[in-house]
């Protein structure tokens, strides 16, 4: 017979009771369920861009904001995907990942990629786990069955209701909605893969396309000055879009893989420009010189477009660096951007691989900016460079992609501890910055991967709205301490928000969650599900804002920690109300 145990601590008790008061949490979680069957995984991948509005004017304070008028759950177009094996180590499984250039962000000598135990070299070397052989398996499976000739698609994107590929052909990703709610992203042919002749050659992705709206209405810009073979979009304004154009390159013994660059291109695809690599060199010890803009502003004040991403930096090594990318603009009838020699690129100081000597980082990238000319990105810790524990990416911001030398100030304080890893994945103009961050302290360096979290940071900087920040008490939170409470806190209990993906200036959020049908077994942000003998689902979610609620409407989750053994007297409910109240500690 199981022996009776308290599931729950004295600090989960005092936040059941304090759950139950006026408390109203800041956002309502809404789960969104893509029209297809046969799926493992949702994901949350985009919000469509907007400012929240009383009919008349837009509002400073968004969806916070009581007289908003379009704040409900179809205000605002919300993209998601699917895949057909469940998560793993908090992210979509892909096998390679279907958005980056190459596999991992920086094997782009494509030799990770060719049988599981390449998977397992890789994790051994740059994420260290000790789960490395079922971290491998788990996605060489997903890859073995593309690369062997798969029709059917892991990945199906959705916007709302509708399906981004209707024929059910292609592996579909969306990176970004633009201001009417089209889609942004890559299309890749399921099972379409083929052999890099060489003696050491391998396999490759060799169908992979753009997408912006309905196939109808876009043309890749593949008859450029570098006839590209591959197009990668990430990000639209209406008029130009970004992303990266590769090209076939025989790299030596290893046959014919992919080279990218950088590019910026008109919507029609008319006319477009692929920018050249600082190193110089498109191979250079079997490494291939890549590069991407996964985000541009058009800064009509200055005449300037900036734009950001990464690309290939050093002769010696190709390494791939965090880059920003600039260019003189007048207006539709200036056509200087159209040649490369006339843009700029820089490397992002504090955030290059090398360290003087030292080879500190394995690859760097910005990830996404705003109109304030704030960005955001992630620089890639080498394997033999673990910080407290973990070779993890660092998550930084770039205050000024305007300055003469960009350069990253790391996350740090608060929930973002020494050695925390993580996601930097969207801001708005209010400098709200959202991702996710890992959630516990513990070794990866031969150990577990960490659990992780969506976060939101209130970012101070240029364009920062005080007020707004203030909501959030001026400091980072995960998402999940700010669903907790109120006339939702029921509803919003069946989640655990382990990834936030997009954030509009309306503040409403495209996130990823854990999901526990009938709701988690207390409110502590790590609660058992059924007792711990529930699955748990992974599922597409939208945060909602939820109208008037201040900081003072924050309730924390609390933690669960080991059950204790029932031997003998107990304690009465008030008793462990009282001793947790005067125990609790505040997480941060």
């Amino acid at each position: 017979m199981r022996r009776k145990t308290f599931k729950r601590t004295l600090v989960s008790a005092a936040v059941l009771l304090a759950s139950t008061q006026a408390s109203a949490a800041l956002y309502q979680v809404v789960e969104k369920n893509p029209s297809v069957s046969g799926y493992e995984s949702a994901f949350g991948v985009a919000i469509q861009p907007g400012d929240a509005s009383d009919g008349v004017t837009s509002l400073s304070q968004g969806c916070f904001d009581s007289s908003a008028t379009n704040c409900d759950e179809t205000s605002f177009a919300f993209a998601g995907e699917t895949r057909t094996v469940a998560i793993n180590a908090g992210q979509a499984v892909d096998g390679i990942s279907y958005r980056e250039e190459v596999p991992w962000g920086l094997d782009n000598a494509f030799i990770y990629i060719q049988d599981q135990d390449d998977f397992e070299d890789y994790c051994n070397s740059e994420l260290l786990y000790a789960t490395c052989e079922s971290w491998a398996q788990v996605r060489w499976d997903v890859w073995n069955n593309e690369k062997s000739g798969s029709t059917t698609p892991n990945a199906i994107a959705f916007v709302d209701s509708t399906l981004v590929d209707s024929s059910n052909t292609y592996n579909t990703v969306v990176n970004s909605l633009d201001s009417s709610g089209n889609a942004v992203g890559i299309k890749l042919k399921a099972g379409s893969v083929t052999y890099a002749s060489g003696s050491n050659g391998g396999y490759i992705r060799d169908d992979v396309t753009g997408l912006y709206g309905s196939s109808s209405s876009y043309s890749d810009p593949t008859s450029d000055e570098d006839n590209g073979d591959q197009v990668r979009a990430w990000k639209t304004d209406g008029t130009f879009i970004s992303g990266s154009i590769a090209t076939n390159y025989t790299n030596g013994s290893y046959g014919t893989y992919y080279s990218s660059k950088p590019a910026l291109w008109s919507a029609d695809g008319s006319s477009v420009v692929s920018l050249d690599w600082p190193s110089g060199k498109q191979e250079e010890d079997d490494r291939l010189a890549q590069g991407s803009i996964r985000d541009f502003y058009v800064d009509t004040t200055n005449d300037e477009i900036y734009a950001v991403g990464y690309s290939t930096f050093d002769d010696d090594n190709n390494y791939m660096n965090a880059a920003v990318f600039k260019v003189a603009y007048t207006g539709s009838s200036d056509t200087d951007w159209e040649t490369a020699g006339n843009w700029s690129t820089l490397s992002v100081a504090n955030a290059t691989s090398e360290d003087g000597d030292d080879y500190i980082y394995s690859n760097s990238k910005l990830t996404a900016m705003n109109s304030n000319l704030v960005a955001i990105g992630e620089a890639k810790r080498d394997g033999n460079h673990p910080a407290n524990g973990a070779a993890a990416n660092r998550m930084f911001v770039v205050s000024d992609v305007s300055a003469s030398s960009p350069k990253a100030t790391y996350f740090s304080g608060g929930i973002f501890f020494s050695g925390a890893g993580g996601k930097a994945e969207a801001i708005n103009d209010y400098n709200e910055i959202v991702g996710q961050v890992d959630a516990e302290n513990v070794r990866e360096n031969d150990g577990k991967v960490r659990r992780k979290r969506a976060f939101i940071y209130p970012y101070s900087g240029t364009g920062t709205d005080s007020t707004r920040r203030a909501r959030f008490s001026n400091q980072a939170w995960w998402l999940d301490n700010l669903t907790n409470g109120g006339t939702y806190s029921s509803a919003n209990n069946e989640y655990r928000i382990i990834d936030a993906s997009g954030i509009n200036n309306a503040g409403v959020i495209s996130a990823t969650a854990l999901k526990c049908d009938g709701g988690y077994d207390s409110t502590a942000y790590n609660a058992t599900c059924g007792g711990g003998d529930q699955d748990e689902t992974t599922v597409a979610v939208e945060l909602l804002p939820i109208a008037g609620a201040t900081a003072s409407d924050i309730s924390e989750r609390g933690e669960d920690t080991q059950e204790v053994s029932r031997s003998g007297g107990s304690l009465g409910l008030g008793t462990l109300i009282a001793l947790g109240l005067f125990g609790f500690r505040r997480r941060k």
